[in-house]
């Protein structure tokens, strides 16, 4: 059986190779790709501001068991699994040995392992935009809960367990006020968690689709960008709404001024959690000692450790009907029209696209 795997070669450019689909490793498992999203890490490699040599897209995927490998009778989290079955993987590997994941941050592996250069290299298939996802035997997977669409469960892979940590790093409690920079996916999934959680939530953006989903999402207020343009005129509004200054700031706009703004809007001893910046080529100049004197903490994160991907499923499995998330992937292709689907997330026409792989 031949599927069929996404490259980006260069910036605004994709092409697919097709290869025989692998069997399983002991311990591993080949699953067929139900749905893949268009995360904001593919519009950067989109951009061409990942990969000189080029770059094989896609992380965020739901699928089903195709075929077990030796040995493989359970997910990650003990639930026992058939061919057939859904699964979300996490998108790469942990060591367990460093120094990071012996204290419980995975997600700062200093031997993580994320696919693989170009889909020639075998297993091939290590990278979503794809038919087919070959999980390694080191690498977390777990099965989606029945209730949990594949449009769903696709999302926690990446941009929800990514949120879940950074708010748990954040230590984001009851009561307190989060700012969130940026109402793409990655905002409007953390805006949903700390409002679950009893924190008070305000979304700033600028694209009308979004400050609306932002509201369904949990966001008590919004700022909108066009009206309120320049940073003093922002900083006015959120010192109204938040009756000084918010206690946690998360950005996830991905543009370097928004981590300038979002260390000037958190309160004194507040904390900043960066996580949409991600381009090494984009810079911002900082004034060290606005951090100084502010006492702030700033939290840098990429990628979770792995159980916080069964963290994310189990929210959605519970709060499935409290929010929209049905609604979330606002825009479905097939596979070989990944390019539309990555220009029209560039210019933020869709809130999420979602890539769906024909297997015929």
């Amino acid at each position: 059986m031949k599927g069929r795997i996404a490259f980006i070669p260069g910036a605004h450019k994709i092409e697919f190779h097709d290869y025989e689909v692998p069997t399983p490793a002991a311990g591993g498992i080949i699953a067929s790709v139900t749905q893949t999203n268009v995360c904001g890490s593919e519009v950067h490699m989109w951009k061409g501001e990942f990969g000189r040599r080029g770059i094989m897209p896609g992380h965020e995927m739901s699928g089903r068991i195709q075929s077990l490998g030796a040995g493989v009778k359970t997910d990650w989290a003990g639930v026992p699994v058939k061919e057939g079955d859904r699964i979300a993987p996490v998108y790469y590997t942990v060591c367990n040995r460093c120094v990071n994941c012996v204290t419980g941050n995975h997600a700062a592996c200093t031997a993580k392992v994320v696919g693989a250069r170009h889909p020639d290299d075998p297993p091939h298939f290590t990278a979503t935009f794809a038919t087919h996802y070959f999980v390694k035997p080191e690498q977390h997977f777990y099965r989606v809960p029945d209730n949990v669409p594949d449009s769903i469960a696709s999302s926690a892979n990446c941009a929800m367990s990514q949120v879940f940590w950074s708010l748990d790093r954040a230590r984001l409690a009851y009561g307190e006020t989060l700012l969130v920079l940026g109402a793409g996916g990655l905002g409007l999934h953390a805006m949903a968690i700390a409002k679950a959680r009893g924190a008070r939530v305000i979304a700033i953006d600028g694209v009308d689709l979004r400050l609306r989903e932002a509201k369904r999402f949990g966001a008590d207020e919004t700022v909108d960008m066009r009206t309120h343009s320049d940073f003093e005129a922002r900083d006015k509004r959120v010192r109204e709404l938040c009756n000084g200054l918010p206690d946690v700031v998360l950005e996830v706009a991905g543009v370097p001024d928004a981590f300038m703004e979002g260390i000037r809007l958190v309160r004194n001893g507040g904390r900043l959690i960066e996580v949409g910046n991600i381009s090494p080529g984009l810079t911002v100049q900082v004034p060290p000692s606005l951090i100084t004197f502010k006492s702030l903490e700033i939290i840098g994160v990429a990628t979770y450790p792995p159980q916080y991907l069964k963290k994310s499923l189990d929210f959605l499995s519970t709060h499935i009907e409290r929010f929209p998330y049905r609604e979330m992937c606002d825009a479905t292709f097939p596979l070989a029209r990944a390019a539309e689907a990555l220009d029209k997330s560039e210019r933020r026409e869709i809130t999420r696209a979602g890539l769906l792989p024909d297997h015929d």
